[in-house]
């Protein structure tokens, strides 16, 4: 018990129940917060959140397109916060390059698939977190996964992927967080369907991110990725966010935040 009367569980009584029930451990933790127990893993996380909030967060599925450095430490938070399905895309391998800035990249696992390494580490951090991952581009397999998902999270590396993502959620209606990084710099925002405007802020450019001129730096990467986590969050918990009608730019440099209206904020 806590100091206002709430039951913590411990994962191992948790995980006993689930055995005992032939169930998934995540509908241990749904009924546990049902009855206003807390899972002793998510017990931080209650006051900034609710215990209603934590149960809706355990319902809902969050597609994480790409395992970068922007992917692997969104996916870590998301695991965390006790997202209850998360589908990972990538069709990559960890390579020595990703040293610098990849979650769970080290020299071991060089050469293993980025998304084998991601199920094996959210199982350690939270097992009652369901991980579909797909070695594969997340266009190889959209369509109805897609639509399964409450949220898409933009975790890409060149602009036209990151435009025929934003199309690809606009046709099924999901809301997408897009953030991207480069030195230094990132920027985020959230496109809710009908939004246009990373067609409107990328224009004609169709080569690759920024991040291939300016370097990636881990920072800026868990930064960038920490705040589309948040919006993330914020968007299956049902809180307000600023950023469906602004894009929000990062400077770690002399540490400054900038948001600028979108053209299209009538978009709801």
């Amino acid at each position: 018990m806590n100091d206002t009367g709430e039951k913590q569980v411990k994962w191992q009584e948790i995980k006993s129940m689930a055995d005992s029930r032939n169930t998934d451990p995540r509908e241990i933790e749904i009924s546990l917060l049902k009855e206003g127990s807390i899972p002793l893993h998510y017990v931080r996380n209650i006051k900034a959140i609710s215990k209603e909030e934590q149960l809706q967060l355990l319902q809902t599925r969050v597609g994480v397109c790409g395992c970068g450095g922007l992917g692997l430490n969104i996916i870590n938070h998301l695991a965390r916060m006790g997202v209850g399905h998360i589908t990972v895309w990538d069709p990559d391998i960890f390579s020595e390059s990703n040293l610098n800035r990849q979650l769970w990249s080290n020299f071991s696992n060089l050469g293993e698939s980025k998304v084998d390494v991601c199920l094996e580490e959210i199982a350690k951090i939270n097992p009652a977190v369901t991980v579909t991952s797909i070695q594969s581009r997340w266009e190889d397999s959209a369509g109805d996964l897609f639509r399964q998902q409450n949220v898409i999270v933009d975790a890409l590396d060149s602009i036209p992927a990151r435009l025929d993502l934003a199309d690809a959620c606009a046709a099924a209606g999901v809301p997408l967080v897009h953030g991207a990084v480069g030195g230094w710099y990132g920027q985020l925002t959230v496109i809710m369907p009908g939004d246009r405007c990373l067609h409107d802020w990328y224009g004609k450019f169709v080569q690759q991110g920024i991040e291939n001129v300016l370097g990636t730096l881990p920072f800026t990467a868990a930064v960038i990725a920490s705040m589309q986590a948040a919006e993330a969050i914020k968007l299956l918990i049902g809180r307000e966010s600023v950023l469906k009608d602004e894009f929000c730019l990062v400077d770690l440099l002399d540490l400054s935040l900038e948001r600028i209206k979108k053209c299209n904020n009538d978009v709801t």
